[in-house]
């Protein structure tokens, strides 16, 4: 019987509806009027949940569009460093695209290995040695051993720099065993500067390397202005203020102290220059931004020069995809065309007693000057002795000097450029994107450099190993050659020997 009754009850609500006894007639339309309109409002509820999302995807995209960067360093966004490894096929692919493109816009064939290349620099004589250098070179660097000591012969001994402060902003002092095997120098460490730094070694007094714990985000700037501070307190006149990945070319000096004095003038015997100021004490050339009205000249004065900017020269990236133990400028020969974006930026050699270490130090390619004791603004020039102002000289310069950038290197250390991040900006979601679709600052391809140019390289093969041999040698063709050679050996065995000693940190060279 209790089965008997479950069964009945189980069957009940499939009784026919229209039966007046059981759910009445006026009940049951009412029930299905309901459930419709409850059907109704619920597809209506999804398709404003839908349009809503599809809203808020297409304002997403519009503003990640309209935030493209096109000079790097402006607005960019933190992130954390990715992977950013893709397929071969992907890199094969993009390294076929780039060679094409090499090939169809090539100026001039590289030179073959036999053909020897005439030096463009003079040979010093007894008559012709430079003066004693008095200008600094400041940089900060993280994960860079590999490419420090190439960038530090260079700077020691083809620029006769005199003495070089370099900041490791890394986390762990990653420069405490790196070494420049040079008899015309002896290296000191110093601990961080105002930061719970403490001192490594003995800094001697003979020594032209201060290296300098700096750790933490952002650090370019106060590290710059650092390095000003205490070259300035141990007695240097100038600062070049620089990278690890940027070479100063001279074409018309034999070192950057002459470039300095002419330039900037040497002790109290400042340089001079006409400007023109209107109305409001604004000087013409001295603002990078275009005028919002023209510029109306009310009177003409002179002005103290305290910094020189010089144009970048980009090279390209050869076409390569990862890393190879080779120097830099020996990788890297072709440079790209002058009109490419990023050879509007400058760099300074600024003379420090007009340099204002009042203020932070918030681009690394242009300083703020002080005024002088009438109150007048020491203003920056180009290398046409015109005034410019700001971080930009969209004239691009190049008849007296050129920093030669190598910004891009190969894609896979690109790449770690750009995990990294900038020095005053921090990673940008936007450059790792580029980055890792082998693509620049700008969203265009990566250049692979079309026009040959081996200026460091040569002057960096001449100069390392020239100041260990002995005058009368180096007037011997035959023994020159050896000389050369040796300084290429050397410079090889360096890039070897620091790829060898940062395999203990895998962020560094392993791509």
């Amino acid at each position: 019987m209790e089965n008997t009754s479950l069964r009945l009850r189980w069957r009940r609500p499939a009784m026919p509806m229209s039966d007046p006894a059981h759910t009445g007639h006026e009940g049951g339309i009412a029930s299905g009027s309901f459930l419709r309109r409850t059907s109704t409002w619920i597809w209506i509820a999804r398709f404003k949940l839908g349009l809503g999302l599809l809203i808020l995807i297409l304002c997403y995209q519009f503003i990640k569009d309209s935030s493209q960067l096109f000079f790097e360093g402006k607005g960019q966004l933190q992130a954390p460093i990715v992977n950013s490894r893709s397929s071969p096929e992907q890199e094969q692919a993009w390294q076929q695209t780039c060679e094409a493109s090499r090939r169809d816009n090539m100026h001039r064939p590289p030179p073959s290995s036999s053909n020897n290349t005439t030096h463009s620099l003079r040979h010093e004589t007894k008559s012709d040695l430079p003066e004693k250098s008095n200008v600094v070179a400041c940089t900060i660097a993280i994960h860079e051993q590999p490419y420090l000591t190439e960038w530090a012969e260079y700077n020691l001994h083809v620029l006769n720099i005199a003495k070089l402060y370099i900041y490791d902003n890394a986390d762990n002092l990653e420069l405490s065993n790196w070494t420049v095997d040079s008899a015309s120098m002896s290296i000191g460490r110093e601990g961080e500067s105002g930061q719970n730094g403490t001192n490594n070694t003995n800094n001697r007094e003979s020594s032209r390397i201060s290296i300098t714990h700096y750790p933490g985000k952002k650090q370019q700037g106060p590290a710059y202005k650092d390095c000003a501070r205490r070259a300035l307190s141990e007695g240097y006149e100038y600062a070049f203020f620089t990278d690890v990945d940027e070479f100063l070319v001279l074409y018309q000096h034999n070192s950057i102290m002459e470039l300095a004095v002419d330039y900037l003038g040497k002790g109290d015997e400042d340089v001079h220059v006409d400007v023109e100021v209107d109305k409001d004490g604004k000087i013409r050339g001295a603002s990078s931004d275009p005028p919002p009205t023209p510029f109306q000249t009310e009177r003409n004065e002179t002005r103290i020069v305290g910094s020189l900017g010089m144009n970048f020269r980009t090279l390209g990236n050869n076409c390569d995809i990862d890393y190879e133990a080779v120097p830099v400028s020996k990788r890297f020969q072709y440079r790209v065309e002058s009109s490419y974006p990023m050879n509007v930026f400058i760099k300074s050699l600024v003379k420090l007693k007009w340099l204002d270490l009042d203020v932070d130090f918030t681009d690394p390619h242009f300083y703020k000057l002080r005024k002088d004791e009438n109150g007048k603004q020491a203003v920056k020039i180009d290398t046409n002795r015109q005034v410019r102002g700001g971080s930009l000289q969209p004239m691009r310069l190049y008849d007296v000097a050129a920093v030669h950038h190598f910004l891009h290197k190969s894609l896979s250390e690109y790449r770690k450029k750009r995990d990294r991040g900038g020095g005053t900006t921090g990673p940008s979601m936007l450059l790792i994107e580029n980055a890792k679709k082998g693509l620049d600052n700008h969203g265009k391809p990566l250049p692979g450099g079309n026009i040959y140019d081996d200026e460091v390289w040569k002057r960096l093969v001449e100069k390392t190993y020239e100041c260990k041999c002995r005058r009368e040698v180096r007037r011997d063709e035959r023994q020159r050659a050896k000389c050369q050679h040796a300084a290429m050996m050397y410079l090889y065995w360096s890039s070897v020997q620091a790829k060898h000693q940062s395999k203990r940190d895998p962020y560094v060279m392993q791509s």
